[in-house]
């Protein structure tokens, strides 16, 4: 029976078998039963188990997005099923009157294969869930059409490099000290701890640090004494800052200079109220950097 939106089919209800996940995981939704071997067994199982005493009429009912089963004799709504949550469903070719559809019970959470018989082919519920089906997805694509088409003035631009990008930040060095190699949080933790322990906060010197795409410049404050840890690619394209991290301590900061011969010096600062904007400042740098470098070299391919 079909009325607009609704459809009306008159069944009766087998019973349901509990499944597994990996049982369905395979499985396409609206499969026939021939071509789902899987449903195709649950059903044949359940019906050779049950009688016809141990059924119980039924009308399945397709509105909108939703399965309901209702008794026909007073017509009480013995189950709602939105049509999302069925995870796989199928009925026979031709004349065969078999129908189910696996779905998880809200309350226990158990995955069931709910297994019917039709008075009528079961060829006609499938086809109608198949028209639901395909209408949600054309009305969900609809969906993210529009919300995509609300973002579409946004205009992102990939800037060249800039020369004048520069931050300064005033923090307190607390020294250099060797590391054995040029990588690795555990020589940036190790360099940090080593210089934590030497000597107290009192003792640490109050710098400023500036940032630039080509340099890192770090003046001591309130002394006109200027160090330059360069971020240049050397002759052989190997940029000195080798590596950088933030330590354990959020508030501490440090990175690792290739100095040549094998010589790596790790360099470690304390940062107010984190280091997290130096940080970001420094690789922004090195990013920048490492950009100037690769459109220099493709100006010359």
């Amino acid at each position: 029976i079909c009325a607009g939106v609704l459809q009306v089919f008159a069944v009766c209800y087998l019973g349901w078998l509990e499944v597994r996940d990996a049982d369905v995981r395979s499985a396409r939704s609206g499969a026939v039963l021939n071509a789902d071997r899987q449903l195709s067994d649950l059903i044949h199982k359940l019906t050779s188990l049950s009688s016809r005493s141990q059924t119980q009429a039924m009308l399945l009912v397709l509105q909108d997005i939703t399965l309901t089963l209702i008794d026909p004799a007073d017509h009480t709504l013995l189950h709602s099923q939105p049509i999302s949550c069925i995870r796989v469903w199928g009925g026979g070719r031709g004349f065969s009157r078999d129908f189910a559809y696996v779905a998880r019970d809200e309350n226990t959470r158990v995955l069931k294969c709910h297994v019917f018989q039709c008075d009528s082919p079961a060829e006609s519920v499938t086809s109608s869930l198949k028209q639901i089906c395909s209408k949600v997805r054309s009305e969900n694509r609809e969906i993210i059409h529009r919300e995509q088409s609300a973002h579409i003035h946004i205009h992102i631009e990939f800037p060249t490099p800039k020369t004048d990008l520069q931050h300064s930040f005033h923090v307190l060095y607390l020294g250099m000290t060797s590391v054995l190699r040029p990588i690795g949080m555990d020589m940036i933790n190790g360099a940090i701890d080593s210089l934590m322990s030497a000597a107290g906060k009192e003792d640490w010197t109050p710098v400023l640090l500036n940032v630039a795409d080509a340099t890192i410049t770090v003046i001591k404050e309130k002394v006109t004494h200027t160090l330059h840890f360069w971020l240049d690619n050397n002759s052989i394209s190997i940029c000195i800052a080798s590596f950088m991290g933030v330590g354990r301590d959020v508030h501490t900061f440090a990175f690792i200079m290739d100095t040549g011969n094998q010589h790596f010096q790790c360099h470690v600062f304390w940062c107010e109220p984190n280091a997290g904007s130096v940080s970001e400042a420094v690789q922004s740098a090195c990013v920048v950097r490492n950009a100037k470098c690769l459109l220099a070299n493709a100006k010359f391919e």
